[in-house]
């Protein structure tokens, strides 16, 4: 732990490039902003101001992660997003997983975001994952953290796998609020109006590729495309496909703000 309190390596990231265009990349649930720092890298390399901020919660003890709250995790990614408007001109909206679900809900409420890309979004909650998140309840009392399931299939790349820095572990509490926010995104898809891409691996072990294509068809967009990347598991920003990640993130990017101006 640094002296903050945050794991070292999981702190927020902020690259400074162009003082008018910048991006906002939000991270998903028990992650944090380490599995985002190729893409941002990458997107830094392009020119652009990149900021992932560490939401509230993420990146710490046990304590913390389950204290975390829908609410507060969608105030930290506004305030972002606030923030950087506040100092640029053009910010485009990126996220992965639980991040995605989060920039669905801020390009919704922010219909004059140029773009937005979404990476593995966790959006809605099919009745498999409701039972499973319900049962959740049954042992809270006796043995209130466990354990989160298939984390070891949403990184396929071993050493990539090794480098992640959540903590793992989850409550019946954490998991309800991250229902909210997959509820809430869903609820937001038909508004939004932003270009939109939408990057999904066929063998993502989170979401089945039925459900991606149900939220994708739900988006309120008229300028949106589906991507499906092959060889990687959920969290494809940090995966084997990680460099065709940032490469179409990129150009959807550039193709609809002005790139002269990243120079």
């Amino acid at each position: 732990m640094s002296a903050n309190g945050v794991v070292r390596g999981a702190e927020s990231i902020a690259l400074d490039g162009s003082e008018t265009h910048a991006v906002l990349l939000l991270h998903g649930f028990n992650d944090t902003p380490q599995s985002l720092a190729y893409l941002a890298a990458a997107l830094h390399a392009a020119g652009w101001t990149v900021r992932a901020p560490l939401l509230p919660g993420h990146g710490r003890d046990l304590e913390a992660m389950s204290r975390g709250r829908a609410r507060t995790w969608l105030a930290g990614a506004r305030a972002a997003l606030r923030e950087l408007r506040a100092t640029h001109e053009t910010v485009v909206l990126c996220g992965q997983s639980m991040g995605a679900a989060l920039a669905a809900q801020l390009a919704a409420e922010t219909p004059d975001v140029p773009a937005l890309v979404l990476l593995a979004p966790f959006i809605g909650v099919p009745p498999r994952l409701s039972l499973k998140f319900a049962a959740s309840w049954i042992p809270q009392v006796v043995i209130p953290y466990r354990v989160s399931t298939g984390g070891e299939r949403s990184i396929h790349d071993p050493e990539a796998r090794g480098r992640t820095l959540g903590v793992g572990v989850v409550t019946a509490r954490v998991l309800h609020e991250l229902q909210k926010v997959a509820r809430g995104a869903e609820a937001a898809l038909p508004f939004v109006q932003a270009p939109t891409l939408y990057l999904q691996s066929l063998e993502d072990n989170r979401v089945r590729a039925a459900d991606a294509e149900r939220n994708f068809s739900r988006l309120g967009s008229d300028a949106r495309v589906q991507q499906w990347l092959h060889g990687c598991g959920h969290i494809i920003a940090a995966d084997y496909c990680r460099a065709d990640v940032a490469r179409q993130t990129i150009e959807w990017i550039v193709r609809w703000t002005e790139n002269e101006a990243t120079r």
